[in-house]
């Protein structure tokens, strides 16, 4: 019996994962999936519940907090709960941007692409 409360959705993304408290822990990761709760990342160090990170993804800003940091091949499997976003303009960006609004409408920042040109 599968206990996810939401489906997750592949994602292949580079990302840098920075502890807000302890800047010099930060890592260089892999986004694995996207659901509507959060983002999970591989990453080479693990973790602690509760850190509040910054995730750099091409020119997009994501902040949200560490769920879990479990060890993985290779590396730690890492659930963030993503709380804002902040995008940037180039193509990737317009990629990921798509892919949250599929996964997290309502997240902080993800209004339709363009609509603060408005």
């Amino acid at each position: 019996m599968n206990s996810r409360i939401h489906e997750r959705f592949p994602a292949n993304f580079a990302a840098k994962v920075t502890p807000l408290r302890n800047r010099e822990n930060a890592a260089s990761g892999h986004v694995e999936d996207i659901s509507e709760s959060g983002i999970c990342v591989t990453l080479p160090l693990q973790l602690a519940p509760g850190d509040i990170v910054q995730l750099d993804v091409a020119d997009c800003v994501l902040f949200g907090h560490v769920i879990y940091s479990k060890s993985g091949s290779p590396g730690f499997r890492t659930g963030i709960e993503v709380e804002q976003v902040l995008l940037g303009g180039t193509s990737l960006s317009q990629i990921l941007h798509q892919t949250l609004m599929e996964t997290m409408p309502d997240t902080p920042g993800l209004q339709p692409f363009g609509a603060f040109l408005r």
